[in-house]
């Protein structure tokens, strides 16, 4: 008899994505859902449950119409998951912004996406003021105390608002967040995100992993996707507002989580730092470590510190959701894992399309259930990630052993990653043409064992022109977010490497710099 496979696609509902969550949590009852880091306030499952409800009540009260963008501009706060949820219940669209945005890129990602609400903090009101001009038609709300003429998100949870309703919609193609994904070619694109393709991610990484559902976890920074999947374990999770490695221990030593979801600058900061062994971590059973590679001296340092058999990581990307995981008992070094379950994975060759065999790289590309509905207001750009059966080109090389391990060696994409944050060359060789000195110019990423790349230019001078490492890196600067400075310096050069058809060779430009990032290792 053939064994039972563990999910099939009619165990997936299609339905919203908050009603699901929420008939699934409320037996949670008075367990701890979230815990404030900073304020040390708890909020269990049936409060959570009440916000969120009350949220809704209050977003339809204020006017939030059905498909209406709901920005989000803020650290991490506990309110943020309830602004998500709160939004999907009555058919609106999350749309989390980067509050390291500029004030340019934040008027920009609000035009784009015709965002008509917008959730910030009184800290951050003077960029979002300037980044609003023009665009009188979005409504402001602060989380915390009101400032000024500004509602607070508390508004929205007065009893007295009519229940909320939840609108009709269709959760294979109602958008319920647009997440931003960096291209390769310019500013980053708002992927949409549907409420089935986010319930569907969510059961196919329960199926998988299998979690206790008394785990308790700590994530930073707050990722709603990722803590829909924790919260359906009846997870007590732990929400900083900013990364501080101290009392990032002392919170560890305080709360006692068993599961941390790390990405690799802190993995090293646990691998190396002497704070490590002030603090008590022995609650931590599993480390989950995404969002860039992680170096096998890294790894080793913190298994061996934490006392841990492996770390966990796993594969994929906003497009496309989390694709595999090495959960227990298949663990293979440096593998991100196997596929999820109706997940479905083809390795192709680059140039002809045709899948290659086990062991053999090529173009990652993914078919499922939780794939995104493309990129919003880009038709061209959606056709060029799709296949025409329907197949997601990843843009990411990677070969498959004879066991089903997924091995990711390298990126048809040129993106940058500087610690958690993807940097996209063309943005900053756009920025560096402008200079009245430079002629020509390529970026790419220089290794660096703390952030994994570092951005660094490569400059051609305009003949008759002068212009110093010290003042190019300065002009830069002061016009990006700071995961985008020229961190990884400026080196002038004769002669930017291209193709005949005029496209940059990076691979000659990053051997430069590895080879630089090797002589000024430590020996």
């Amino acid at each position: 008899m053939s064994e039972k496979p563990p999910l099939r696609l009619e165990d997936i509902p299609v339905t919203n994505m908050t009603a699901y969550l929420l008939d699934k949590i409320r037996h949670f009852g008075d367990k701890v859902a979230m815990v404030d880091a900073t304020s040390e306030k708890t909020t269990t499952y049936s409060e959570l449950v009440t916000r969120i409800e009350r949220a809704a009540s209050g977003l339809q009260a204020i006017g939030v119409m059905k498909d209406d963008a709901i920005g989000v501009l803020s650290p991490n706060h506990p309110d943020y998951l309830v602004t998500f949820y709160a939004c999907a219940l009555v058919g609106a669209t999350l749309q989390p912004i980067s509050p390291m945005y500029t004030k340019d890129d934040l008027a920009k990602v609000l035009r784009d996406c015709n965002t008509k609400f917008l959730f910030t903090v009184s800290a951050l009101l003077p960029k979002v003021q300037e980044a609003t001009q023009g665009l009188e038609h979005i409504k402001v709300l602060l989380y915390g105390e009101a400032g000024g003429d500004y509602e607070t998100f508390e508004s929205l949870l007065d009893p007295g608002h009519a229940p909320y309703r939840t609108p009709e919609l269709d959760p294979r193609t109602s958008v319920a967040a647009l997440m931003s994904s960096s291209g390769t070619t310019g500013f980053p694109k708002a992927v949409c995100i549907s409420h089935y393709a986010i319930v569907a991610n969510t059961i196919q990484q329960i199926v998988k992993i299998k979690l206790n559902t008394n785990t308790s976890g700590m994530r930073n920074p707050v990722n709603a996707l990722a803590i829909a999947f924790a919260l359906f374990t009846g997870a007590r999770i732990v929400i900083m507002p900013r990364f501080d490695f101290e009392t990032f221990l002392r919170l560890i030593e305080k709360y006692k989580p068993t599961n941390l979801q790390l990405v690799p600058p802190i993995m090293v900061l646990l691998a190396k730092s002497p704070k490590v062994s002030e603090y008590d971590l022995s609650s931590v059973s599993q480390i989950a470590c995404g969002a860039a590679p992680l170096s096998k001296e890294i790894e080793d340092l913190v298994k061996e510190k934490l006392k841990l058999p492996c770390i966990f990581q796993g594969y994929g990307m906003t497009e496309v959701g989390v694709t595999h995981l090495n959960g227990r008992g298949e663990f293979r070094y440096k593998s991100v894992g196997k596929l999820l379950p109706l997940t479905e994975m083809k390795i192709v060759d680059v140039e002809t399309g045709k899948p290659v065999g086990p062991g053999q790289e090529g173009e990652i590309w993914i078919r499922g259930p939780q794939v995104c509905g493309g990129y919003l207001g880009l038709p061209e750009q959606t056709r060029e990630l799709f296949t025409n059966d329907g197949w997601v080109k990843t843009g990411d090389i990677g070969y498959e052993d004879e066991d089903g391990y997924l091995f990711v060696v390298d990126r048809l994409k040129e993106l940058i990653k500087y610690k958690a944050f993807q940097v996209a060359p063309a943005i900053l060789e756009d920025i560096l043409l402008r200079h009245d000195a430079i002629a020509d110019v390529g970026v790419v990423g220089m290794p660096d064992v703390e952030a994994g790349e570092l951005p660094r230019a490569y400059v051609v001078r305009k003949q008759g022109k002068e212009a110093s490492e010290e003042e190019i890196r300065k002009f830069v600067d002061a016009q990006v977010a700071p995961h985008m400075k020229l961190r990884g310096g400026v080196e002038f050069i004769q002669e930017i490497p291209r193709t005949a058809s005029g496209k940059i060779l990076r691979k000659s430009l990053r051997e430069l710099a590895r080879a630089l990032a090797a002589k000024q290792a430590p020996a």
